[in-house]
């Protein structure tokens, strides 16, 4: 296992599709009596061989950031509190120029995957470290459709070799930052950093995680998160 790895958490998001947190940022919406950002932390605390942890805030977010919560992110293991950008790929850049010279693998997760598992972070760190990549992703079991602007349904996706990506997203430094440098070259965007390493030839392989894995994105996922974290607090 890699000695020298990195995890940038990104928590820079407008959240256009939430609205259940009175006004605040979903990484800061409390379940189960804690922000949903520490819960995500905590999934990264005693992982072996990390030694940075970048946080990536929305930029009117810093100072409340690290007056409020400074301690208790330091106590979950955070090095750096940095402002992000208007867009997720922006953010994720903006982390990257904070590494440490002596980090060669680099983790990028979402700040609202509070239920991640340990074994899938290890996994996707041994296989970045192996192959060049490794994204987390849980199998596809819906039936996709694929439809029309009117909503007239046109066929059938074969589901058979889909996947629905999660983070972490794990590299080797020198092939994300290429990816961004090539990106940012040719004004490329795209919605994860494995779109960016695949276009320029490099190899990524998945890590299967469960759908428990989910990205708080709606109402209706704080209302599952919170029953999860309550069960998982019963157990």
């Amino acid at each position: 296992m890699a000695d020298n790895v990195a995890l940038i958490v990104l928590a820079a998001g407008v959240g256009a599709r939430f609205n259940g947190g009175g006004g605040i940022r979903k990484p800061f919406v409390e379940i189960a009596g804690r922000p949903i950002l520490l819960h995500t932390l905590d999934r990264f605390r005693d992982i072996p061989g990390m030694v940075q942890r970048v946080l990536v805030v929305h930029p009117d977010d810093l100072a409340g950031v690290r007056d409020k919560l400074g301690a208790e992110l330091t106590a979950v293991g955070v090095t750096e509190i940095v402002p992000g950008g208007a867009q997720r790929q922006e953010s994720v850049r903006l982390g990257l120029q904070v590494l440490r010279d002596d980090v060669a693998i680099v983790a990028v997760h979402d700040a609202v995957r509070p239920f991640v598992s340990r074994r899938a972070i290890m996994e996707s760190i041994s296989r970045a470290e192996q192959v060049g990549g490794a994204v987390v992703a849980s199998r596809m079991i819906a039936t996709v459709k694929r439809a029309d602007d009117s909503g007239r349904i046109i066929g059938t996706v074969p589901r058979a070799d889909l996947w629905m990506a999660q983070t972490p997203q794990t590299f080797r430094r020198e092939l994300l930052l290429r990816a961004y440098e090539q990106a940012a070259r040719d004004g490329a965007a795209a919605t994860d950093d494995s779109q960016l390493v695949e276009r320029i030839g490099g190899t990524v392989v998945i890590v299967e995680e469960s759908a428990i894995n989910m990205k708080i994105t709606t109402v209706d996922d704080l209302k599952i998160a919170e029953g999860m974290m309550k069960r998982k607090d019963e157990r």
